[in-house]
């Protein structure tokens, strides 16, 4: 199979169309969200007042649309907005800047060309609503494990139910202890929510994951897309892993960070 040695400015499109996709699944199965397509962004509106069914992202600004999307923004309790690396025009940073948005923090976009295949343990998708249930309570259990009891239910349950994502439990000896989340698209797949239980960390299960999901996308001639903390840069790098770009997320004011596919 011939591997392509040169990251085309297609494959960082596909990178952050993928990404817009799963934060657009995720958003859209809350409950009563809704979707505004507007000339210059995205946007996806709940009724839950939290940054994962209140955001913008797809953005195509001009000073008008960079108004409207403040107007939006603020009119929510929470509200996110992904600048990604391939959005126009170049100046967006400045666009929003001038409507007040201020960067509230960054994530690392990075993409890896897998190759060679895997040996470790069976990673298991999940085929079946309860199956799904339990990998997205397991998963938000990992990452907001400190809020409140509504609010990691209300997380799992849209993960369990954006049917288009594909949940994935590393499994030791009948327990699960790691877990990730996939999102695929023609030429890429993107790696979500990888975690791993905090009693078995430092023991490469998060590699053997990751080094799975590497494998099935050299199987299908892909490469693999994800965001992450850039505390954790240097960890996905020793998996082939390289930065493609910076995603700013801008707020109007100072709310908590609202991400859920940090890649930790």
């Amino acid at each position: 199979m011939e591997r392509r040695s040169v990251i085309s400015n297609e494959l960082r499109v596909q990178a952050s169309e993928n990404l817009v996709k799963t934060y657009f699944c995720l958003g859209l199965a809350i409950p009563n969200s809704t979707t505004v397509a507007e000339d210059g962004f995205r946007a996806c509106l709940g009724e839950f007042d939290h940054p994962i069914c209140n955001f913008a992202a797809g953005l195509k600004l001009d000073p008008w649309s960079a108004k409207q999307l403040a107007q939006l923004a603020a009119s929510r309790k929470a509200f996110n907005v992904y600048a990604l690396p391939t959005d126009t025009p170049k100046h967006v940073a400045e666009l929003l800047r001038r409507c007040d948005f201020k960067v509230s923090y960054r994530l690392v976009q990075m993409i890896a060309e897998p190759t060679g295949k895997h040996t470790g343990p069976i990673v298991v998708r999940a085929d079946f609503p309860d199956k799904r249930l339990e990998i997205a309570k397991f998963m938000t259990e990992q990452f907001f494990g400190r809020q409140t009891e509504n609010f990691r239910k209300r997380v799992a349950n849209a993960t369990a139910d954006a049917t288009d994502l594909e949940l994935y439990a590393l499994l030791s000896y009948g327990r699960m202890t790691g877990a990730v989340m996939l999102c695929h698209d023609d030429l890429v797949i993107g790696l979500y929510n990888l975690c791993v239980v905090s009693a078995s960390r430092g023991l490469g299960l998060g590699k053997e994951i990751a080094g799975w999901a590497l494998s099935e996308a050299y199987k299908q001639d892909k490469i693999v897309t994800l965001q992450c903390d850039s505390r954790l840069q240097p960890w996905y790098e020793n998996l082939g892993f390289r930065q493609t770009g910076m995603i700013e997320v801008y707020t109007l004011s100072k709310s908590g960070r609202g991400d859920i596919m940090n890649g930790t």
